[in-house]
């Protein structure tokens, strides 16, 4: 039986995001060489934002993240593209898995009035509309998400674990009948759709 949950905060926990500082004062505005390396202009609603050890900055904004590594990379993802983040207080560390990666993105802040860390947990979490863990061939056990984009367009994603890939014997089946089963939870009928003017009740 599959088991779903709905989008909700997260109890305290020291690997997602923890002891993440309140901030009470007026953040000041992001720098305008910053704002131009991480290529956003008057149109874009920055959250928050940081700069970076060694050089760099990132903002969160309504529709995404965006990062200009130390080393001048530019990387900008909706927010349906990141898998999760963690916080690690001690080290001003904030690091990224992005869907469909196994690598992580590292950020050492170092100008956080922006309170970079708590939005980015906040907008990950507030894009997951519902999820589900599936059982999955040999005891193991993978996640479908339903996750809703900067348009409202609502996605599924499967994450498996380290390994184990959908075109498996057994796998595919139960994927998309999960992810079936949410979509149907959530008033759609088909993969892409928006949710309707009024959705159904999630508990």
């Amino acid at each position: 039986m599959l088991c779903r949950t709905a989008a909700r905060p997260e109890p305290p926990c020291r690997r997602r995001l923890s002891g993440v500082k309140r901030f009470v004062r007026r953040r000041r505005p992001l720098p305008t060489d910053a704002a131009e390396a991480l290529g956003l202009d008057g149109s874009d609603r920055v959250l928050a934002w940081s700069l970076l050890a060694g050089g760099g900055a990132a903002a969160a904004t309504v529709d995404g993240l965006r990062i200009v590594t130390p080393r001048g990379k530019l990387i900008s993802r909706e927010w349906l593209d990141v898998d999760h983040a963690a916080w690690d207080q001690e080290s001003a560390m904030l690091a990224v898995w992005w869907v469909g990666s196994r690598q992580t993105t590292p950020l050492e802040i170092v100008d956080d009035e922006g309170r970079l860390p708590e939005v980015v947990r906040e907008r990950v979490q507030s894009s997951v509309v519902l999820s589900t863990d599936v059982p999955l061939p040999g005891g193991r056990t993978g996640k479908v998400a339903l996750r809703r984009g900067p348009d409202g367009r609502l996605v599924t994603q499967n994450v498996l674990p380290p390994g184990l890939k959908a075109d498996a014997p057994g796998v595919a089946p139960r994927l998309e009948r999960a992810a079936a089963e949410l979509r149907s939870e959530a008033g759609l009928r088909s993969a892409g759709a928006r949710l309707p003017d009024e959705p159904p009740s999630i508990r």
